[in-house]
């Protein structure tokens, strides 16, 4: 039986409060989040429970991909080095990491803050695939693609980079 959209709370995404709605249908077998216009959606086969989080933190992680990917995009062709593969995790360490290899890894909960702070961190990482230190070279390098990155640090909060 599906019942009406309900407030749940408000949540994070992309910087902004965003409201989200929670929609209990019993013929699911398992919880969905979607992202529409200005709401975010949870339909789940009950009230609360391990699948609404579960399914909140996947849909977290999937946007977090796109926009990644779509940044990383964007911002290959200023790159002598590509990227070699990407992966979100939930690491409580840092906001992203690059090897040596060029294998960048991306926290998913950067879908919370401005995109702006998220495009950040992204070049800092890709700008490691030349410099894997933070030395003056490795600063001029974020700088000359994010003029504004010490503000976007400031966001995020530096510690976990």
């Amino acid at each position: 039986m599906k019942q009406e959209l309900v407030v749940i709370g408000k949540i994070k995404y992309l910087g902004d409060d965003v409201i989200l709605y929670g929609c209990v249908d019993q013929g699911l077998k398992k919880a969905t989040v979607v992202w529409e216009q200005d709401k975010i959606l949870c339909y789940c086969p009950k009230i609360a429970g391990e699948d609404f989080t579960l399914a909140l933190k996947k849909f977290y992680k999937k946007e977090c991909r796109k926009l990644i990917n779509q940044k990383i995009k964007a911002y290959q062709p200023l790159f002598k080095d590509k990227v070699k593969s990407v992966t979100i995790e939930s690491s409580n360490v840092r906001w992203g990491s690059c090897n040596s290899n060029r294998e960048l890894t991306f926290h998913w909960q950067l879908v919370l803050f401005p995109i702006e702070a998220m495009e950040y961190v992204v070049i800092h990482e890709m700008c490691h695939m030349s410099h894997l230190n933070h030395d003056r070279s490795f600063w001029r390098l974020v700088g000359k693609h994010c003029p504004n990155y010490k503000e976007d640090m400031k966001i995020i909060g530096s510690e976990k980079i």
